[in-house]
């Protein structure tokens, strides 16, 4: 029947007036056919894939419809046959893969690609009566459609493919996943510029969908392969970030990639507002509102990868250098929330501190890195609350470094990162590191004395 078939629609015998309509003028075949091929009956898909194969098989042999440049529409008719390709009527399947088989050998031809012979050998054998045999062809072919997408149409594929999960059953909703996974793979260096729509088609369709699980792991691959887009995009969405948003991060956190995606993070929250360090100070020491916003919006999204971490002797290794920047700002954003509230809305502060939200992260992270009874006693001396009132900051800095000592948490890389500091341009800087240094130089003594006390 799948021979039969396909000699069949290859000849394209029997196009009606209105096929040829289509053909002669080059009518889009996504809108056209879209409403039929994505219809819940199945004698109207079958009809629609009748129309499209026949349609796509003179085309084929004509090249009418390219006239030797790629197919403007071919990602979204490709996105529009992907999920047909798992269709529970065997008819319907099997001509939505001759479809794309046409569909192949045109942009193929159109595109110049050098396996033109070897894609329309590959084509033939989907006429294989071996079940094995058809499977594997179908596969490579998928891969072969792919490639073959252009880059500025990797959107219009992706938009028409997750489209049809609103309305598919469980073996369709498969083949959307299985298309878009290798689109992602074997697509990985064409893609680049388009990452961040793709990111935000992905993301929309989060909004929208019960297949929440194939979309976080759709988001991963694409992090996978390119990292700081995905990051800096987004970094991109609003400080108060909504439940999609958070669940993002917190899937990226959890994943194999968690402790790179937060180290990213942590070089990110150290360049940001650089340009003004180390500068001769200026009547006015308030950051920027932008740079403010930009930090925030970073330590967010620190908080909620390290709460997803799974690993925490690798947040132990990464404290040295998280730590002085979560705390760099803490101290720069001290009292300044007056300030921030004149530059910009007060709703997009989440009517906290700004400071508090720096300090929030400091308390997860140390969470995760010490002992419970460390962090309660943080709790009992009241640092946190101190951390955050300028007059009692040094001494909140004073106390923190003395837990943190008794951790065992305080190391040579740490006070490395932090000595810069007593030079820093910055009041607060010089404060906090000041306090620093103070209870360390106490320890110090105070173990030395021991010591001698000892012998």
């Amino acid at each position: 029947m799948r021979q039969e078939g396909a000699r069949e629609e290859g000849r394209g015998r029997g196009i009606s007036g209105r096929e040829r309509f289509l053909l002669r003028e080059r009518c889009p075949l996504p809108q056209v056919l879209k409403g039929w091929l994505t219809s819940a009956k199945e004698w109207e898909r079958e009809r629609a894939l009748r129309v499209c194969t026949h349609v796509l098989g003179a085309c084929k042999e004509r090249c009418e419809l390219t006239r030797g440049c790629p197919y403007k529409q071919f990602g979204s008719l490709v996105g529009l046959l992907g999920s047909l390709t798992s269709d529970c009527l065997d008819t319907c399947h099997q001509r939505a893969w001759v479809c794309l088989g046409y569909l192949l050998q045109m942009q193929a031809k159109s595109m110049k690609v050098p396996q033109a012979d070897e894609i329309r050998c590959l084509c033939e054998e989907l006429n294989s009566p071996d079940t094995e045999t058809f499977a594997e062809t179908c596969t490579q072919i998928t891969k072969a459609v792919c490639r073959c997408i252009p880059a500025a149409q990797a959107v219009d594929f992706l938009t028409a493919i997750l489209d049809s999960l609103l309305h598919v059953m469980p073996p369709r909703a498969r083949a959307v996943r299985k298309w878009v996974f290798i689109f992602l793979v074997e697509c990985r260096e064409e893609i680049v510029q388009e990452v961040p729509k793709i990111l935000n088609t992905l993301y929309s369709y989060m909004q929208q969908s019960t297949h929440r699980p194939f979309l976080l792991r759709a988001v991963f691959l694409l992090t996978r392969f390119h990292q700081e887009p995905v990051i800096s995009s987004l970094l991109q969405k609003s400080l108060l970030m909504d439940s999609d948003t958070v669940e993002l991060w917190r899937s990226l956190g959890r994943s194999i990639l968690g402790i790179q995606i937060l180290r990213c993070l942590v070089e990110k929250l150290n360049r940001a507002g650089n340009d003004r360090l180390g500068t001769d100070p200026s009547p006015c020491e308030q950051h920027s509102c932008q740079t403010a916003l930009e930090t925030l919006t970073i330590t967010r999204a620190i908080s909620e990868v390290v709460f997803a971490l799974r690993s925490t002797e690798e947040l132990r290794r990464l404290l040295p250098h998280l730590l002085p920047s979560l705390l760099r700002w803490a101290s720069e954003m001290l009292g300044g929330e007056r300030q921030l509230l004149l530059m910009t809305s007060w709703k997009q502060l989440h009517v906290e501190k700004p400071c508090r939200i720096f300090l929030s992260a400091i308390k997860l992270v140390l969470g995760k890195c010490m002992a419970q009874k460390w962090t309660q006693l943080l709790e009992i001396w009241g640092v946190w609350a101190r951390l955050e009132v300028p007059v009692a900051h040094p001494e909140g800095v004073r106390l923190l470094t003395s837990v943190l000592l008794n951790a065992g948490v305080v190391s040579p890389c740490l006070v490395k990162n932090l000595l810069p500091w007593l030079n820093s341009c910055s009041v607060q800087l010089r404060m906090t590191a000041t306090a620093f240094f103070a209870e360390i130089s106490r320890d110090r003594r105070t173990t030395g004395t021991s010591e001698r006390g000892r012998h």
